[in-house]
């Protein structure tokens, strides 16, 4: 007969790394040498947790040290560690729940562009501020097995969006020319120009939308004159030596108030518009505010939703619109009906 497996001793853990770093800076704040023995052992009665191992607690001072700045010293006379000036975690003004909550916006900024440089250095701010559990060497690349404690944090999932093709040296130097106010070169390819423009610009604001990154900035001869450049679209970017100039006051990109909200790009001229949705399309149009001044009337006898609104961003607009297929159809304004029309025409040149 086949032995039944025994089963595995698990060892769960109810407590955050976070909580750990707290009791080794409140064992350590008088500045006076602990040995690693006592600290280990003050940690399992005050956790409770008896099976901490000292490996686990090697990590907890490695981190803190390296990651928090934590001024760690460890004295080979005495086998102990210490404090060698006074020391506040950063964390510590923090709840569990605000915890919870900057580990959510880590993951939204890293869904689009995880390995980008403003995404990494997030992080590792992040990761500074909110140390827990889900740095964890132990806990990594583990599925939890029956008997096991469940993280809070594996009860939140936020799938992974397209990712942005953009080199560390293009953001890092963006970053680096508006910190110090100087002039990039760089190549650029719009959709507008079917070939790549060399560009020198005057760096104003960096742009986030979507899960892209955008410069916000004017050419040196026309500085009144900013416009949107997508990061991803520059190449070969470099800071301009001796280039450095005075921010104008027009610096910010939203100088007026858009009350539509489809991203970033906007435009001189506002227009109103009517939309009018069918099907299973008019479900979505009540799961957001599309604009502030938005009109939404429904009409069940015609089993259609229109919804009204003022923008200037009509090419957002327009790529909305077109998302929802024949979900959706302009009424107004009539110049953006045309322009409807044309594209679904040329659309059917491929059917």
């Amino acid at each position: 007969m086949q032995k039944k497996p025994r089963a595995k001793n698990h060892h769960k853990t109810t407590h955050t790394q976070l909580e750990r770093f707290k009791l080794i800076d409140s064992i350590l704040a008088d500045g006076n040498i602990v040995p690693f023995e006592k600290i280990l052992e003050a940690l399992r009665g005050e956790l409770r947790d008896f099976k901490l191992s000292d490996s686990s607690l090697r990590r907890d001072i490695r981190y803190m040290r390296d990651e928090l700045d934590a001024p760690l010293f460890y004295d080979k006379k005495n086998h102990g560690w210490k404090y060698t000036k006074p020391f506040k975690l950063p964390a510590e003004g923090f709840t569990q729940d605000e915890i919870l909550y900057l580990y959510l916006i880590k993951k939204l900024m890293m869904q689009s562009s995880p390995e980008d440089v403003l995404y990494k250095n997030i992080d590792a701010l992040l990761q500074k501020i909110s140390p827990d559990n889900f740095t964890d060497e132990e806990s990594q690349d583990q599925k939890p097995d029956q008997g096991q404690e469940i993280s809070l944090y594996d009860r939140f999932f936020i799938p992974a969006r397209p990712k942005l093709l953009l080199d560390d040296e293009t953001a890092a130097n963006v970053i680096t020319a508006i910190k110090n106010n100087q002039m990039i070169d760089f190549t650029y390819y719009s959709r507008w120009e079917p070939d790549k423009r060399h560009r020198q610009i005057l760096p104003y604001q960096l742009v986030l939308d979507q899960g892209s990154l955008y410069l916000y900035g004017a050419d040196y001869r026309e500085k009144e004159n900013p416009r949107l450049f997508k990061l991803a679209k520059m190449h070969d970017v470099r800071i301009v030596p001796g280039s450095s100039f005075e921010l104008p006051d027009n610096f910010r990109f939203h100088e007026k108030e858009e009350v539509a909200r489809f991203g970033a790009f906007q435009y001189d001229e506002y227009y109103d518009y009517k939309i009018e949705f069918y099907d299973e399309s008019r479900s979505g149009i009540h799961e957001y505010i599309w604009s502030d001044n938005q009109i939404i009337e429904e009409d069940r006898k015609h089993n259609k939703t229109t919804i009204s609104f003022t923008s200037s961003q009509w090419e957002p607009v327009f790529q909305w619109v077109l998302s929802f297929g024949a979900g959706a159809r302009p009424l107004e304004p009539d110049w953006f009906v045309e322009q409807w029309k044309e594209e679904i025409n040329n659309m059917k040149k491929f059917l």
